[in-house]
């Protein structure tokens, strides 16, 4: 399967996003057609230039120097009232909240009081509906990224001089793989930092992979170390078999006062969640010598925040822990196999060391134990007999 990989050698901005999609084969006519239905006034536009000998694309939003001063709330109606699909509004208004909490938190107000002044506002709704917008016309699912460097150094900002990365982003980076950086320069900025955390998962030790495209998205600034201020994009398929290595975020939170009922509620919507990886409970003896239960979810890094809120709101919990770890998972492939009783799904693992393993999908055949009265291990009998001739 294909994926999109964000090289951050040199930082990331919501523009060298947006411009490293374009350079990809993102239509620009069409993303200028989708983002006029966003009622801003804002005109795009993009260039092809060399950077240090380097062909690249620049994305530039051109938006008025006048204009009211736009809140969280406002900014969602402009989202919501756009003709964008309801996944690019959710997507991007998920985006907006991050950065909304991060500057929130920095200076102690609420998320819905933060204010964003006209052209970043304008500029920010652009790169990040447009990024949205670009990945779905790509229609690439599996997105990766590098780590992102931590820079030292001052940026100045509007409340004063501030260690670099500035505050808003340094938190939007918490629980994000980084590396120290002495350019001396902002590479990182709070749209950059809050889009990559959302679309993408790090992977710091990626397995056997092809190539397919190269692409470069350019930053507005000049490095003075000589290093080409680029986002480089590389799109690529795996090689199998092989073990991929990949980072998760697990989430863990105890409980002790839960009724045993919500349980069962827990494991059925957890169970069914398409961000959630796995799911289960651990018995586990409590600080006040209670007995509880230790929940924990395995998830990819970019919807960790969108379930520790439904944990919380679903568990009674106050705070829920986070964590990234890397996993190692075969490569593995899902198609339908006919039987007597009809197509059934087959989970197809394809070992490291050569070989496959197949599994039916237990739903599907204790479907069909229910309804032709058959012991369910002599439906499994069957199936798993039709599955290795197919496999000689």
């Amino acid at each position: 399967m294909s994926f999109l990989y964000f090289d951050c050698f040199s930082g990331v901005s919501g523009d060298m996003i947006i411009g490293a999609l374009l350079d990809c084969g993102a239509s620009f006519e069409e993303l200028q057609l989708a983002l006029a239905s966003l009622p801003i006034a804002a005109n795009i536009s993009y260039t092809q230039k060399v950077v240090k000998g380097i062909r690249c694309t620049s994305f530039n939003v051109d938006a008025s120097a006048s204009g009211p001063i736009r809140h969280l709330a406002e900014i969602a109606d402009i989202i919501e009232g756009s003709d964008l699909s309801p996944e690019i509004k959710s997507q991007s208004l998920t985006v907006f909240n991050k950065l909304a909490a991060a500057e929130g938190s920095v200076h102690g107000v609420s998320p819905a009081n933060i204010h964003f002044h006209e052209i970043g506002a304008v500029d920010t709704i652009v790169d990040v509906v447009g990024t949205f917008w670009c990945l779905a016309s790509l229609g690439i699912k599996q997105i990766y990224t590098s780590a992102l460097p931590w820079s030292g150094g001052f940026v100045d900002i509007s409340h004063g001089r501030y260690p670099l990365p500035a505050p808003a982003t340094a938190l939007l980076l918490s629980g994000f793989p980084c590396v120290f950086s002495n350019v001396g320069m902002e590479l990182v900025t709070p749209t950059g930092a809050a889009l990559i955390t959302s679309i993408a998962s790090p992977l710091l030790d990626p397995p056997p992979f092809i190539p397919n495209r190269i692409a470069y998205g350019a930053g507005d600034y000049v490095r003075k170390d000589n290093v080409p201020n680029l986002l480089r994009l590389i799109t690529g398929v795996f090689i199998a078999p092989s073990l991929q290595g990949e980072a998760v975020a697990v989430l863990e939170t105890e409980v002790d006062d839960l009724n045993p009922e919500i349980f069962s509620h827990l494991y059925q919507l957890f169970g069914s969640h398409p961000a959630v990886l796995d799911f289960f409970t651990t018995p586990v003896y409590m600080k006040k010598n209670r007995p509880g239960s230790l929940i924990t979810l395995i998830t990819r890094p970019d919807s960790s925040e969108q379930l520790v809120q439904l944990l919380i709101q679903e568990s009674g919990s106050l705070g829920v822990r986070y964590r990234l770890q890397k996993r190692y998972i075969a490569s593995r492939s899902e198609r339908p196999v006919d039987t007597p009783w009809g197509p059934v799904r087959v989970k197809f693992a394809h070992l490291p060391r050569g070989g496959m393993r197949a599994k039916p999908e237990f739903e599907d055949c204790q479907a069909i134990a229910l309804r032709q009265n058959l012991p369910l291990l002599e439906v499994y009998s069957v199936i798993n007999a039709i599955v290795s001739r197919l496999s000689e």
